[in-house]
Parts: structure tokens; sequence; C-alpha cells
């Protein structure tokens, strides 16, 4: 199981020569030494390997290559490869602590300085586990609450850390045949967004909280009405990170699975029971998304204001000049937020990206969602940022991927049932923290999707807001946002995400708790006074809204219960009770749950909604059932309360109207479709929770057909 076909780095299994071949890219590193251990802490090196740099025409002579004997360690290549396992690290040398001959950990000869004027921080006393592990032996947290021994302060520099330093764990794992899932455009999905060991904790089973355990909760996902579930973050990450990394946007290693999710931790087993999850998902037909952080790591971070006061884990270690963006005197660029910029156009960053993606691809990951992904679209190596997607990896990646033999579907792209390969979507965070230019929505390639916080705003504004929300961004929001799209169905639309009030929150209260960590200042949200009736109407409103609008829709499975954090709408680093997920619904909200999966299956089985006829063909109507024309100035009036829309894709018609003022409307349905003989059938009026799939005959009382609109209300209709 190679972690890539192209640059094989990291270490792989040689069948030819039963040998284990390592390779390892450090553009300014000028020695290695492999260091290969028989357990995980407590004993130094059982072999230590001097590695060779690669030849000038293999990755511009920038790779460490060296290969091991498994028999070394008493492993038997000829029985049963499965047996061999053994742990690794490295020790790199370059221009601020050079290789001498005789070198060993604590020998000062050939150091320089801690931090040179290249930003070079090469330690070989502290020892670097692979970027390409595919597991960690365990995490540093776990033997060092200050982490003292892994960092770059005057007082520990020297000493050796190798005996507790987490490393690489190597075991063969047996490939598995994984399910195939059916072949859907990512604007057919319903996509669940969730906290994998949230989803399973309130759940009486002992595998609670794992991989196992969300394999086994994937037909309770199937009735909710997934059929995409987006984890959060799953690459390896240390959960004890500051004070607290509950979500796990802190990433390690980008090939290791989160270790602490697994039921069995035998050392070795992390990679086999993800792929066991991702049959099951795949058997229930449920796809799997996963939350992806390439625009920093959970390494660099400056302690004291000293830039030569910092984490030494691995990347940093290995090269920390091509892995990170720093200014001359040290410090990190933090555009993240998040102590460290990934330096992702430099070749060391890139090739972990589409690495790690077609490793997870191999082991049956079907989409991937990247986190705060306009870092990735960076093409300055220095401090700066120079946006650009068609140079940075974000615009290179479809040719990179597709070059590795897997498909790259536009957002409303159905998979060929022809081809044979492994296909996948790509899904943008189009934003930043922080730094110039930051805000890119709309402007990534064509192959990927767009997280779409001006739907999000609006939907929510509709609610909270009704005066500050024109029914020109509800148009936009209606039609996919062209306005930030064009006609292209790239929009992906949410109320709520893991960042901010859950739904439930959002329409309970006023402000965010007091005891919240931070969090997004964006939000809007009311408690409607104390109100239920217009807070449970807030909530059909926004997800019917969700559900009408063009693109790609995506939902909480926390929201799809409705589940409450108590006001907090920044929980990442809370491991307990506010974030896990209750699935016995209360009396209170079962009516509201009901009316959420209904609306969710109506999506799913209405494709008119993923017809791009949906928007060519949408007419606007005022009350008086007159067509509005899109340069009409209806649109932006303040005072304009009513609109409804009507379109069709040929095989079936729909019928929309909205009232966001505090008056009731009367207004006239559309009298060509009486005219034609046809009749209009009430799905739902979010008046209440009332749900009729085939919709219910609407007759009007005397001889203008019209129809009463409550205030702040949507009614969806089938006309046939």
């Amino acid at each position: 199981m190679k972690t890539s076909s192209y640059t094989k780095f990291g270490a792989n299994y040689n069948k030819d020569t039963g040998l284990v071949d390592f390779k390892l890219f450090s553009k300014n590193g000028t020695a290695a030494i492999l260091c290969i251990f028989d357990t995980p802490k407590g004993k130094d090196a059982v072999l230590n390997i001097k590695m060779v740099k690669s030849s000038p025409e293999n990755f511009n002579g920038n790779v460490f290559e060296a290969s091991f004997d498994p028999k070394i360690l008493g492993f038997n290549t000829s029985d049963d490869l499965q047996d061999i396992l053994f742990y690794y690290g490295y020790r790199v040398f370059g221009p601020n602590y050079e290789y001498t001959e005789g070198w060993a950990p604590g020998v000062k000869d050939g150091f320089k300085t801690r931090l040179d004027d290249k930003n070079h921080r090469f330690n070989p006393n502290k020892l670097a586990y692979d970027p390409y592990s595919r597991e960690l032996s365990h995490l540093h947290s776990d033997v060092s609450k200050d982490l003292s021994e892994f960092r770059s302060d005057k007082k520990l520099f020297f000493t050796d850390n190798a005996l507790i330093a987490p490393k690489t764990v190597f075991k063969i794992i047996p490939e598995r045949e994984i399910a195939d899932v059916s072949p859907r455009a990512l604007t057919d999905e319903i996509i669940g967004e969730v906290h994998i060991k949230s989803l399973t904790m309130l759940q009486n089973v002992e595998n609670k909280g794992t991989y196992k355990a969300a394999g086994e909760f994937a037909a309770n996902l199937k009735a909710l009405g997934v059929t995409m579930v987006e984890f959060l973050p799953l690459q390896e990450f240390d959960d004890k990170e500051d004070i607290g990394n509950y979500w796990g946007y802190m990433p390690l290693a980008y090939f290791a699975p989160h270790k602490k999710y697994t039921f069995n931790t035998s050392d070795g087993e992390a990679v086999a029971e993800f792929r066991e999850m991702i049959d099951a998902l795949h058997r229930e037909d449920i796809k799997v998304c996963m939350d992806v952080v390439y625009n920093h790591t959970g390494e660099a971070r400056i302690y004291n204001n000293d830039p030569t006061d910092v984490n030494l884990f691995c990347y940093a270690l290995i090269d920390n000049r091509e892995y990170y963006k720093s200014n001359d005197k040290g410090y990190y660029a933090i555009n993240s937020g998040c102590h460290n910029d990934a330096n992702t156009a430099k070749d060391g960053f890139r090739h972990i990206i589409t690495d790690s993606l077609e490793y997870w691809i191999n082991q049956g990951v079907d989409a991937f969602r990247f986190d705060l992904a306009t870092s990735l679209m960076d093409t300055d190596t220095g401090v700066n940022v120079n946006y650009d997607k068609n140079k940075s990896i974000i615009g290179r990646m479809k040719e990179k991927l597709e070059a590795r033999g897997i498909k790259v579907n536009a957002p409303n792209e159905v998979q060929d049932k022809n081809f044979k390969g492994r296909v996948v979507n790509l899904i943008a965070e189009p934003w930043t923290c922080g730094g110039y230019n930051a805000y890119q929505l709309g402007n990534f390639p064509e192959f990927f999707a767009e997280w779409n916080d001006v739907s999000r705003n609006t939907i929510r504004a509709f609610s909270v807001r009704p005066k500050s929300v024109d029914f020109l961004a509800i148009r936009h929001i209606l039609t996919g946002s062209p306005h930030k799209f064009g006609s292209l169905n790239r929009s992906l639309n949410f109320v709520s995400c893991h960042d901010g009030f859950t739904l439930w929150d959002l329409n309970s209260y006023d402000k965010k708790a007091a005891d919240t960590c931070g969090g997004s200042d964006w939000e809007l949200c009311s408690s409607y006074g104390g109100n239920k009736i217009l807070r449970d109407k807030a909530i059909r409103n926004e997800m019917a809204l969700l559900a009408l609008s063009a693109g790609c829709f995506m939902v909480q499975v926390d929201d799809m219960v409705l589940h409450s954090k108590g006001g907090n709408n920044n929980s990442y680093n809370i491991d307990g009770p506010v974030n896990y997920i209750d699935f016995n619904i209360p009396e209170e909200k079962r009516g509201l749950c009901d009316f959420i999966r209904n609306l969710t299956d109506f999506r799913k089985k209405h494709k008119i909604f993923n017809n791009e006829s949906y928007v060519k063909n949408m007419e606007f109507y005022g009350h008086l059932a007159r067509p509005f024309p899109s340069y009409s100035p209806f649109w932006t009036l303040p005072d304009m309360n009513f609109m409804s829309f009507m379109s069709n894709d040929g095989d079936e018609t729909l019928f929309a109207a909205m009232n966001k003022g505090h008056n009731p409307v009367k207004f006239i349905l559309p009298r060509e479709v009486l005219k034609k003989g046809k009749n209009f059938y009430v799905v739902f009026d979010t008046k209440n929770n009332d749900f009729n799939p085939e919709g219910v005959l609407y007759e009007p009382v005397g001889e203008e057909p019209d129809y009463t609109i409550e205030p702040y209300t949507i009614v969806l209709m089938l006309v046939k």
C-alpha cells in the first residue's frame, strides 16, 4: 500500500527486494539519518542508517533515500507480511546544524545557530516523524505536558528526545474491497456535516466515538436522509493541543487517521478500521467527504514572542523553509489564524497535498472539503500572498489527480457509468482568517463547489432581520448565486455548520453564551422574544429556503435532530455533552424534525432542483400574478415583502411564494396554470409542520385563484 503512486515518498514495502524503501523530501536538508526502533518509547534506535540524497533527475535531487531489511528485526518476509511492525523517525541536518562524522545526539559539532537568516531550524537532536506517516505511535502531549522536549529553546535544544518522541508506525495493511456507491452529482447529495466522535458518543454501544461505531451507525444516517457524510478532520491531530482541540483543525500527519477514533488501539490498526467504516457507509449508499486542513499545521508556533523558540515535531525539523511561510526575522505568517501558514506554493507541501488526496481516495473517500482554501490559491513562496486560481495547487489539482487516474467531477457532473476508475468531488471554503484579498468566493476553478456564506447570511436574514434583505438577494440564492458563480451550479448552500450556532441555537439566542471561546462575529441570531411559534417558523423557513436554492445542499447532522449547544457558537475545544448528539428527540422538537426530514427527502426525490432548467425557467411574480422582469426596481425596494416564482424542467412544475413582512398577503396564483387545466397542490406552508410530499389540492374560494400567506412564511406547491 503505497502512500503515492507518483512520488513514492514515505516508507513502502518493495515486494521485489523484500526491503522497505524510505524516501524523505527535504530541499534544504544536507544530511539525514533514518532511525529504526522496535518499541515506540523508552529505548534507543536499534538501527541508524545514513541516508543518501537522490540523483538530480529525481525531484531535483531533493530526496533522501534509504532501504531497510525487516529480517534484521527478526521478521521473516517469506511468511505473513502483516506480522512486520516497527517504528521509525528521522534526524535531519541542514545549514544551521551540519552533519559531522561520528555525530551523536548532544554533540555540538556542526552546530551554528538555532535559527539562521534563511529560517532554517534543523536540529538532529529532535527526532522527526515521517510527513507521510500512515500512523503515529503516540502524540507529543502524551509524554510532555509543556512540550519542552520538543521545542527549540536554549534550555533543551541539544537534549535528545528520541526515547519519548512520537514515531511513525510501519505495518503492511492488507488491501480491502470497498463497496461502490451510486453515481450521483454533488448537487444531488444531501450532505450531512458531523464530528465523528459526537455522532455516536451517546449511543449505548461499547465502541462509541470510533470509526467502527460510525460505520455501524450508517443505516441511521441513511434514515435521516443523509447521502454524503462530511466528517470534521480525521487526519491525525493532538486533541490536547492548547486549551483543547476537539474538532481537529490542527493537523499533524496528513496520511494518518486520528488514532483516538479507533476502537482497536493496537499499533498498525487505524487505517484498517478507517477502511471498514468507509465500506460500511458505502454499503448504505452513503458517500464520504473528509474535511482537510492544508493551510496550516498543528506543529509550528512561536513561544514568548521569540522566533527562535518554536515546536519541532516534523515539518520544521525536516525543512522549515520549504513547509512554512515566514518573514526575514523568523516569524511565521498567520493568515490562517492558527500560529502558522503552510507554504503551499513550495514543492514540499504541494507533494503532501496531492499525495495525501490520492491516498485517501484509495481508501474510498469520495470528496474533500478544503478548510480556508484560499491559502491554497497562493503562489507566493515568501511571506506575502499572490492568489492565482490557475497556477496555484488549487488550479492544478484536477490535472495532478487525473494524471494519477482519478477523475475530478464538477459539482453538477454525474459519474459516467462506463468509467471504472476513481471519482472525487472538491469543495472549497473560499476565504482565510486574515491577510490581503483573503475572501475569494466565486473565484475558484470551475471544478470546485464553494461554501457560500452569502447565501447562508441571506437565508438567516430572511428570518432574523427580514427588513435587511431584499428580494434581489433572495433571487440570487434561489438561482445559485449567479452574481458570484455565473451560470455554473457551484454554490454549496447551508444555514449553519460546525463553525457557529446550531440551527436551533441560531433561533433561540440573541447572542453567544458567555462561556464560549471566541467565535464567529458574523452570526445572525434571535430568540424572537421567547415566541416559540416564531422560532419554529423561522427554522422551517431557513430549511425551506435552503432546499429551494439551486446548488449543493448541506446541513449539520446535529441540525437534523435540532441539537442545542446551549448558545455556544464555537465549541471547538470541548470533548463533552455540548457537542455530543442526542438522537432521542424530545416532544417539543419532533414535529420540526419530521419537517426537516420530509424536506430533505423531497429535495432528494425531485431532480428538478439540480436540473439547469430549474433556474433557466424561473418566472417571478408579485401578489397580482404579474411577472417581474429581472430589471424591475421591485427587486431592491425595501418595503416589498412578497414574492413568488414558478419553474419547470419539462417533467414537473413547482410554485413557491414567500412573505417576509409582518402582515398577511393575499396573492393571485398564476392564472395560466388553471387555464391549462392543471391545479396547485400544497406541499408545505411553513406556518406549521404539515408536509405533504404529493401535495394536497388547493381549491380557491371565489372567482379569483387567490391564496393568503401568513407573515414570515413560505409556501411550496406542486403544479399538476
